[in-house]
């Protein structure tokens, strides 16, 4: 063997493992077989959700525009009460309490759980018949049927629409 094929087999075994040693610290590098969405309850219970759990429950259509998007787009995904009501939870365990949402980039936003009943918000993952990956949004975008409801149609609204959300805290 010589010393170029050494090297380079040292190289990519360092950085092989330096990408497995941040890979369990990074929402962004983790594995297929870990969960989609993290749902921390009141009870201090914690769900955890792979794709196919919520492929399993029922899927909503949903047509609207956005504005991080151009034109009218079609989005697919379970309501958000169903989610949110999938492990046991029911809407009075629920009511008057605040979601706390988080998306892989660190953001956060405070949604009242209320909204789930109100104005039945998809997690929407899939945008015109595609998976939505992460350059796209995705995996799962909380989505508000916009078009459809005007109460809907201002800046405090859409500061709730979180893309790449993985996970949920009922405060």
């Amino acid at each position: 063997m010589n010393r170029a094929t050494t090297t380079l087999g040292r190289r990519a075994f360092v950085l092989s493992g330096s990408v497995a040693a941040l890979a369990p610290a990074s929402p962004l590098l983790a594995h297929a077989d870990r969960a989609m969405l993290t749902i921390t309850e009141p009870s201090g219970r914690v769900r955890e959700l792979r794709d196919e759990d919520i492929a399993a429950l029922p899927w909503q259509e949903l047509t609207t525009q956005t504005r991080w998007t151009e034109g009218v787009q079609t989005f697919r995904g379970p309501f958000l009460k169903d989610v949110l009501t999938s492990g046991g939870l029911s809407r009075p365990d629920l009511a008057g309490r605040n979601l706390l949402m988080r998306a892989l980039n660190d953001f956060g936003i405070v949604v009242p759980a209320d909204d789930a009943w109100n104005y039945d918000p998809l997690l929407a993952r899939e945008m015109n018949g595609k998976p939505m990956r992460v350059r796209d949004k995705g995996p799962l975008w909380l989505v508000y049927p916009r078009d459809q409801r005007a109460e809907l149609q201002n800046a405090v609204m859409d500061e709730r629409w979180i893309w790449q959300l993985f996970e949920i805290t009922v405060l």
